[in-house]
């Protein structure tokens, strides 16, 4: 990174003219835009260094970095807190939108998730690691935002990179894996197509888990467990719940989403209350990690190793379907029972759980 930076600042300080110029022309100088692009790409991870480093007081290591990968949109990984010596690891795998080259190493979620884990369990160490390893989807009008082949290849590297770390990481550490929106489908790819280590598993607004068809196709050791955080108003987690059948029939017309829904009744994960305040439909979606909410409390406590105190905390939320799916589906009609039956939907969102500095 260090070298990216460097070839940059050099030409402008020979040049006397600022780095920004060198990038926006880096033929006059003697450059590539293959280097430029090395250079913008490393100063994201710059930035996400410092930035973490600042809002949490931790050190701050760069795990992975190939500033050239994914057609120049980057592959990068930092830790916050130091994996190698941490006794509870989490790994947050973002959804579409986001790369290197836009700036998710500086989004506020991995800082967040990693102080609120702290005051949630101090006395052990812990290391939260922003994974941005793999192509992520562009955005809405993306294609390949609808399919699931990015969330395959991206598994791959996943479970290939989790598998690594695994072997430098303390005995007796837990690893928690956190995965958002379509990188909610790449964690679970990871588990059940790549066979990825983790002890727990959190999917948060995820539009369906592909490759797992239940919990149990996760294959995590005994004791861990699939979690889930969906909140009834995130439009993009309801899309894996909508399922329908052709009219009088009992044939399958198939899911709207990228397959199973984790949150749905008999598929075998736990879900946590994770309601945003205030109903911004089209906004709820990107709620998750805010300070304060349902849903950063409950995964800090997973992070952290207990999970199972959830129920007890009163933070455990029931599964979507029920009674009205049922009903649809005897009566031949498309089964919208998980977004209208989800009993979240009828339940005030509630805020301000935080744990307090030193533990609950």
């Amino acid at each position: 990174m260090t070298a990216d930076l460097d070839r940059v600042r050099r030409a402008a300080a020979i040049h006397r003219v600022t780095a920004s110029e060198v990038a926006a022309d880096p033929g006059r100088f003697g450059l590539s835009a293959g280097e430029v692009t090395r250079y913008r790409n490393a100063v994201q991870v710059q930035e996400g260094l410092i930035y973490n480093r600042a809002q949490t007081g931790a050190e701050t290591l760069l795990v992975i970095y190939d500033p050239v990968a994914f057609g120049g949109q980057g592959r990068a990984a930092i830790a916050i807190g130091n994996p190698d010596r941490a006794a509870r690891t989490t790994v947050i795998v973002p959804g579409t939108t986001h790369s290197v080259a836009t700036g998710w190493l500086r989004s506020p979620g991995p800082a967040l998730l990693y102080t609120e884990t702290r005051r949630a369990d101090p006395n052990r160490t812990g290391s939260v690691i922003a994974w941005m390893g793999y192509d992520a989807p562009d955005g809405p009008l993306d294609a390949r935002m609808a399919q699931t082949g990015l969330a395959r290849k991206g598994g791959a590297l996943l479970a290939a990179d989790l598998n690594a770390l695994a072997a430098t990481h303390p005995a007796g550490a837990r690893v928690t894996v956190v995965g958002h929106s379509y990188g909610s489908t790449t964690v679970a790819d990871a588990a059940a197509g790549y066979a990825m280590r983790a002890d727990d598993v959190v999917l948060l607004g995820s539009p369906g888990t592909d490759l797992a068809r239940t919990a149990a196709d996760f294959r995590l050791p005994a004791g861990g467990h699939v979690y889930v955080g969906a909140a009834s108003t995130d439009p993009v987690t309801t899309l894996a719940g909508i399922r329908g059948v052709l009219p009088g029939t009992d044939v399958p017309t198939g899911q709207l989403g990228l397959g199973a829904d984790p949150a749905a009744d008999g598929f075998g994960s736990t879900r946590f209350k994770a309601e945003a305040p205030g109903w911004r439909v089209w906004s709820d979606h990107g709620r998750y990690f805010e300070s304060g909410s349902e849903s950063l409390f409950s995964m800090a406590e997973i992070a952290a190793g207990q999970g199972a105190e959830l129920q007890r905390l009163g933070m455990t939320a029931p599964h979507r379907g029920g009674l009205l799916g049922s009903l649809a589906a005897r009566l031949g009609l498309p089964n919208w029972s998980d977004p209208l039956s989800d009993p979240e939907l009828y339940r005030p969102a509630t805020s301000g759980h935080q744990h307090r500095p030193g533990g609950r």
